[in-house]
């Protein structure tokens, strides 16, 4: 069973909160984000725990990997704590607004031997995967 936190209370992070509670080989530890109000009523609604330092959860032996749903600005710093602390990551584009500071975060998760992806929710979407196959069909 994978432990996973998610970071962050808005609505992606709310999205992907609901998708790990729900999965049957994961268990949604905990949700973290400094806005009491959101976290408060997103954990009491999935049955988690609350957390309001995003950092501090990283440190955590308990939790598998994080799911980065925060502000653009705070990816960077999240992404890399989070893979220095040894966890996998599904952090929400952008990495950054800044295309070099994404490449210099790129260059370090690859130094760290880290694992993550890029949240691109619509590369699994029923429609776009029909739509490709369309395309390679020659149909479209």
């Amino acid at each position: 069973m994978l432990r996973i936190a998610v970071l962050g209370a808005g609505r992606i992070a709310r999205i992907h909160a609901a998708n790990v509670a729900a999965h049957p080989n994961a268990t949604l530890v905990l949700v973290a984000d400094p806005w009491r109000e959101g976290v408060d009523a997103l954990s009491t609604q999935l049955g988690c725990e609350a957390a309001y330092d995003c950092a501090a959860v990283l440190a955590r032996q308990d939790i598998d990997a994080v799911v980065i749903g925060t502000p653009t600005d705070t990816h960077i710093d999240l992404l890399l704590a989070a893979v220095a602390a040894g966890k996998a990551v599904l952090c929400e584009k952008p990495i950054d607004l800044d295309i070099a500071k994404a490449r210099s975060a790129a260059q370090a998760v690859e130094r760290l031997g880290g694992k993550v992806m890029l949240g691109f929710n619509r590369r699994f979407d029923p429609d776009m995967l029909r739509l490709r196959q369309a395309l390679d069909a020659g149909q479209i």
